[in-house]
């Protein structure tokens, strides 16, 4: 074959993989977050407890390497807290951009973490295998102030998972319980909403938040190691 009966060729042949493609693969953005590399713009909120009592409840957050036995030299974020409260929300946040303004995405999440709470054991207040959700809100997550005798913080959307149940803000991925009895070592769990996605219109912006996290009603430390979030936001 001659060489310009090739490039012909070649240029009538490209227009049908692009449009295959089109019309076959699903249209999504997909933004994988791997921690090994920084927080990657990733952010904490911690509400639900009384205002000042931050050092009580232990609250932190650290970028550190994955605990022992797993691979130590993997880093993740590490969310930790002591729930004193029997209400501790504590959750990772951050912002989406460039998206269309006003209009209605769908919202998928995957989820790598590591975890040694106990599954289906019994604890104050509740048991430590508490839910893990993940969802999506048009506005930045703030702490507002609880009027009363003690203040608290008290996150301005709302959540269900503390009572494992889905809502416009959160959907429920699954619990975070690796083990039975005590000293359990942490393990890596892999949780995702590939057929749970929830819907959010992002504001006039084309931004959204999403958000990761537990609401516990377990009175006692908890304690996650991120290691990984994909989110995928499908038109």
């Amino acid at each position: 074959m001659k060489t310009h009966e090739k490039s012909i060729i070649a240029v009538l042949f490209l227009p049908i993989i692009f449009l295959s493609c089109k019309k076959n693969e699903p249209i999504y953005k997909e933004y994988k977050f791997d921690f090994n590399e920084g927080l990657q713009g990733w952010n904490i909120l911690f509400s639900d407890y009384p205002i000042g009592d931050e050092s009580d409840f232990e609250l932190s957050i650290e970028h550190t390497r994955l605990p022992v036995p797993l691979d130590t030299s993997i880093r993740s974020i590490k969310v930790s807290g002591n729930n004193h409260s029997d209400d501790l929300l504590s959750m990772l946040y951050r912002k989406i951009d460039g998206l269309a303004p006003n209009a209605t995405y769908r919202v998928g999440f995957n989820v790598d973490f590591a975890s040694n709470a106990c599954k289906s054991c019994a604890g104050a207040g509740g048991s430590p295998d508490l839910c893990l959700g993940a969802g999506a809100i048009s506005f930045e997550p703030k702490n507002e102030t609880s009027s009363g005798t003690v203040p608290y913080y008290r996150p301005n959307f709302s959540s269900e998972i503390q009572g494992c149940q889905s809502n416009s803000s959160f959907k429920v991925l699954g619990r975070i319980g690796v083990g039975s009895g005590s000293n359990i070592p942490y393990a890596l769990v892999n949780l995702n909403s590939d057929d749970n996605l929830i819907s959010i219109t992002t504001n006039s912006s084309g931004e959204l938040w999403v958000l990761i996290g537990t609401d516990s009603g377990y009175e006692g430390m908890t304690t996650i190691f991120y290691k990984q979030i994909t989110v995928r936001v499908k038109e």
